[in-house]
């Protein structure tokens, strides 16, 4: 652990489709019907394993795919190999630990698949129910804090469920502040769909509040300071100069800094201002958000109007911003808010500790939603669309802004995390 920094993360939805072949010499068939049963996967034990979580769109639905490769940067997913997931569900994975947890979000389980290394096959293990907690809804909110410690952080009923990924059982629970819990004041509230920080012993938790029935939000963003070892909120505080800053970018030295949610754009209180994008900082250690950094960076940019979303980029110090296209949609309470999910949305570069917009970065225009980005020994990666057929690839990003494409996937790439690293 770097800095006493751990960097968590909580992985996307989870659905699941049929699995497409028989695994051969002596590997059997996993269904959804079966726990005794393996997936198997051609995958050599002695390189990388990295776990694909992907999705494509049915007239049904979503139906998801978790696929086994050994390479992200060269090569295809094969479906006819990739496990089924039933139902509506996330994906959680530490990294490095030959495992998966599934989330069903139809009956609040968690299970968990062990990846066996010398043959490279999925085997079911143990599940455990939410339902006892009061959680109603699986969002991507989970995070491994050792390897028989997680939180699970659920805005459902405001509380973190405590469990133990090696014996996969509850082992307690306790209340966030009463601004976290869906319902609030009428809203329900919005936290991150990126990491949480873990600074030493203090996890940083925001959450902002959108109201979808009256298009709503509150101009504001909460922050709560949880103790990880002794599993209780220390602090809550409230920040006015920044409303739903909770998407997050992670510095080296443990700083971390706060954009705004595209949930925002769901408002159209907020499409009634003019100028819209800030970014708010919380200090390594510090239990509130930095009142003297300007959360402002939107006058940086000559004929743009709006900013929202942050994640980290692979420069240090620096961080990835979406600023709207005005010319390709207006920023405007007339617009239906689900048209700003388009493909209407440039990025720029921008310098945190200096609040700097550095450069418009040369890439295609993205969606306001939240990008998925995983490190891996030091390297950045994504994904991008290409192909109107929902065909993807991962991406690996140079500390320039342009990237390099990598592996093939047959449909929306929700999440990637490396189960397993050669020796």
């Amino acid at each position: 652990m770097k800095n006493q920094q751990k960097k968590t993360r909580m992985f996307n939805k989870l659905n699941g489709i049929r699995l497409m072949a028989l695994a051969l010499f002596a590997f059997t068939f996993f269904s959804c019907s079966s726990d005794d049963d393996a997936v198997s996967n051609n995958n050599n034990p002695q390189e990388d394993l990295y776990a694909v979580y992907w999705r494509v769109n049915t007239p049904d639905g979503r139906t998801n795919y978790v696929s086994l490769v050994n390479e992200i940067m060269s090569g295809a997913v094969d479906a006819s190999q990739a496990l089924e997931v039933s139902g509506k569900s996330r994906f959680f994975a530490p990294e490095n630990a030959d495992y998966f947890v599934i989330g069903d979000g139809e009956n609040m389980t968690f299970t968990r698949y062990n990846i066996n290394q010398e043959n490279q096959t999925i085997e079911p293990g143990e599940s455990f129910s939410l339902t006892n907690q009061g959680v109603t809804s699986l969002q991507k909110r989970n995070v491994f804090l050792s390897e028989t410690k997680a939180y699970y952080i659920d805005n459902t009923q405001g509380q973190i469920v405590i469990w133990n990924p090696e014996e996969m059982v509850i082992t307690g629970s306790f209340d966030l502040p009463a601004e976290f819990a869906d319902g609030y004041q009428g809203f329900s509230t919005q936290l991150g769909f990126g990491d949480y920080q873990v600074n030493g012993n203090q996890m940083l938790i925001p959450v902002g509040w959108v109201n979808f029935a009256n298009n709503t939000h509150l101009d504001k963003t909460g922050l709560a300071v949880v103790d990880v070892e002794n599993d209780q909120v220390l602090s809550y505080n409230e920040d006015t100069r920044c409303a739903l800053a909770v998407e997050t970018a992670f510095m080296p030295n443990g700083d971390v800094y706060y954009g705004v949610s595209e949930r925002y754009h769901f408002s159209t209180e907020a499409r009634e201002n003019e100028d819209c994008g800030c970014i708010l900082k919380v200090a390594a250690g510090a239990n509130d958000f930095d009142q003297d950094y300007d959360p402002n960076f939107m006058n940086q940019i000559e004929g743009k109007k709006v900013g929202i979303g942050l994640t980290n980029s692979p420069k240090m110090n620096h961080g990835y911003v979406k600023v709207l296209d005005t010319s390709i949609l207006p920023w405007s309470p007339d617009v239906e808010a689900i048209n700003y999910y388009g493909l209407v949305w440039e990025t720029y570069e921008i310098n945190l500790p200096e609040n700097e917009i550095i450069r418009k970065v040369d890439r295609p225009l993205a969606p306001s939603y939240s990008e998925n980005l995983y490190t891996f020994d030091g390297i950045q990666y994504g994904a991008i669309k290409v192909s109107d057929d929902e065909q993807y690839k991962v991406i690996e990003y140079n500390t320039d802004g342009s990237y390099v494409e990598g592996l093939d996937v047959p449909g929306y790439i929700s999440n990637m995390q490396r189960l397993h690293k050669a020796i």
